[in-house]
């Protein structure tokens, strides 16, 4: 059955009905078929959902009748922040959706030296917001209770800037650079230094792979240089693998395993 889910923002417990955006109304007319009296549920990407039931139908517009309100708790304990250089659309696309399933909280987009793609302007705002929306489908397809915060950045140094600040968020946390086979050690050897992590920092390369310059940089930073295995891995595959990963080491796939080795 395909799920009845749609993200609205914005809801407070006061309203008792609300009208549907027109691209929502759409999908529920001319894909579901739904009619009046059909349960819907809605969801504002900060952690409540309410249940609703269509009242009204016409003239291409929808009004849901508000019922239950729930506060969700299905985030990961573990705070991950996937920065990626910005690729292929399609591939984005598909990092973005597969990046808020799997309970990433921040996502940042970066132009590295061997990229083959940049966003400046008005044409970064509009990726920006197709990206927003993906994650929103992907929320309400999920069901996750909030939506990831999705940054924008220019250069490789904007990133840099930006972890000091990251850095000073409460938690213990680690920073970790995919290195392919170059680096010397994996993921499961930081569990031995840091067994319980309230933060991760991840960050994908450009299918050119870094350049020194740029190793240098994360070096000295204080980043770790992990490898994701003997094989080369596509954009999209390490992406997902690298999450999995920190999720399972320290998130809510395998509750904090480098406890459980200590």
């Amino acid at each position: 059955m395909t799920r009845k889910c749609f993200f609205l923002p914005n809801l407070s417990d006061g309203e008792e009905c609300v009208s549907l955006p027109r691209e929502t109304v759409h999908h529920l007319e001319s894909v579901l078929r739904s009619r009046p009296g059909d349960s819907i549920e809605l969801r504002d990407g900060e952690g409540h959902a309410w249940e609703g039931v269509i009242e009204e139908i016409k003239g291409g517009a929808i009004r849901v009748r508000l019922l239950e309100r729930r506060i969700l708790h299905n985030e990961s304990p573990l705070k991950v922040t996937l920065a990626v250089a910005i690729a292929r659309s399609d591939r984005m696309e598909l990092v973005i959706r597969q990046a808020t399933e799997l309970g990433v909280n921040r996502i940042m987009v970066f132009r590295a030296a061997r990229s083959q793609y940049g966003l400046r302007g008005a044409q970064a705002e509009k990726k920006h917001e197709r990206w927003l929306k993906i994650a929103r489908e992907a929320l309400c397809q999920c069901g996750r209770a909030r939506i990831p915060e999705i940054m924008v950045l220019s250069e490789i140094e904007e990133l840099l800037a930006y972890v000091p600040g990251w850095e000073k968020e409460e938690g213990l946390r680690i920073k970790v650079v995919a290195l392919e086979s170059k680096a010397e050690k994996n993921l499961l050897a930081l569990t031995h230094s840091v067994p319980v992590c309230k933060q991760v920092m991840t960050v994908i390369g450009p299918e050119g792979g870094w350049s020194d310059q740029e190793v240098e940089r994360f070096r000295k930073a204080d980043f770790d240089f992990v490898h994701l295995g003997p094989r080369i891995l596509r954009f999209e595959t390490a992406a997902v693998a690298i999450v999995s990963a920190v999720q399972l080491l320290w998130g809510d796939f395998g509750g904090s395993i480098g406890e459980q080795l200590k």
